[in-house]
């Protein structure tokens, strides 16, 4: 069972079970896959730069609902300044989204057994450096902001609502899709998660 997050000699160390870590590796790769920019860098950032200024159609708003709250429209009222705020930027913020996934999954993955049998509950020690932490902060909140949506999760009273299905469908005093209860176990843990390291970087 995972342990809160500690401020440690300039890291952030925590214990998690294997079966713990693959589990956020696994949304981390498919939130991954979900935002980064489809057009890739050259590895020039002046290059890069000038391809996102121009010669290609302006992307529109995402038709996905999860895609639309991790990317908003700059501006509600007028369409046309945000489809121009949106063909400067989007392409940086989806790849630097990515990237922060990117720091993460290789900051789990270096924890994990060298290749080999070992069973989900077995311990293993996570230790981020600060900008892994910073990293997988904002990781967990584009998964969570990502499972939220799907869960229809968008107002406080949703949330209290969702977790109160949740909590009887546990005691078996009520039913809850399978699907939403994974999402859900989901959602909680990575809160827990990401208040744990939080706390740990402001103390």
């Amino acid at each position: 069972m995972a342990t809160m997050f500690r401020s440690r000699k300039g890291r952030f160390t925590a214990t998690w079970e294997t079966g713990e870590v693959a589990v956020v590796l696994h949304l981390m790769r498919l939130t991954h896959d979900f935002v980064a920019p489809e057009r890739e860098d050259t590895g020039d950032p002046f290059l890069d730069l000038v391809a996102g200024l121009g010669g290609t159609a302006d992307p529109e708003e995402p038709s996905d609902p999860a895609l639309r709250r991790l990317l908003p429209p700059a501006h509600r009222t007028d369409a046309g300044q945000a489809a121009e705020f949106r063909r400067l930027t989007e392409h940086t913020l989806r790849s630097r989204k990515a990237a922060n996934l990117a720091t993460a999954m290789v900051a789990l993955s270096e924890a994990l057994p060298a290749e080999g049998d070992h069973e989900p509950d077995e311990p293993v020690k996570l230790a981020l450096d600060p900008d892994q932490a910073r990293a997988m902060t904002m990781a967990l909140t584009d998964i969570r902001l990502i499972l939220g949506e799907r869960l229809g999760m968008r107002s406080e009273e949703d949330s209290e609502r969702l977790h109160e299905e949740f909590a009887l469908a546990l005691q078996g005093e009520g039913e809850m899709d399978p699907g939403a209860m994974q999402q859900m176990a989901y959602y909680d843990f990575l809160t827990w998660v990401q208040e744990s390291l939080t706390g740990a970087m402001l103390g």
